[in-house]
């Protein structure tokens, strides 16, 4: 990797470091760097939040953790024991969905169920157009969850 200018091989270590979840001594041998070097750009540049933060950050998006989730039920789909409590990791994506101020998709095809029954009982031709846009909204909406 030596090959690499060092702005790549910093933007290389960063991804490594925050999305893939290595440790700087993992890093400082897969790109040939020294780990005093990535501890310095660890700790971010001037007007950015560190490596650590942004990491954190990462770990805790809803899709991350509904990753973690799926891994774990594959250990326990294969009589092995989880690595993690899934029950308070449920309980905590729960509640960063309730703070975001995200409706969840459940929730919208709850609702669509609900006023699509009432609008046919009003005018089954315009409950009949609403439909084809509530699926394409529920669609979007699941792509993006």
């Amino acid at each position: 990797m030596s090959e690499l200018s060092n702005e790549k091989k910093r933007a290389l270590a960063e991804r490594m470091f925050i999305n893939d979840g290595m440790t700087c001594k993992e890093i400082a041998v897969q790109i040939d760097t020294s780990e005093q070097t990535l501890s310095r750009w660890r700790k971010g540049r001037t007007g950015e939040k560190d490596w650590d933060s942004r990491r954190a950050e990462v770990l805790s998006a809803p899709h991350k953790i509904k990753e973690i989730l799926l891994k774990e039920l594959q250990l326990v789909a294969e009589g092995q024991k989880p690595n993690v409590d899934a029950d308070a990791l449920a309980k905590i994506s729960k509640v960063l969905e309730t703070v975001s101020g995200k409706v969840s998709v459940q929730a919208v095809l709850s609702v669509f169920q609900e006023f699509d029954n009432w609008m046919a009982s009003q005018e089954p031709e315009t409950a009949v157009s609403f439909l084809e846009w509530h699926k394409k909204f529920i669609i979007h909406k699941a792509s993006i969850e």
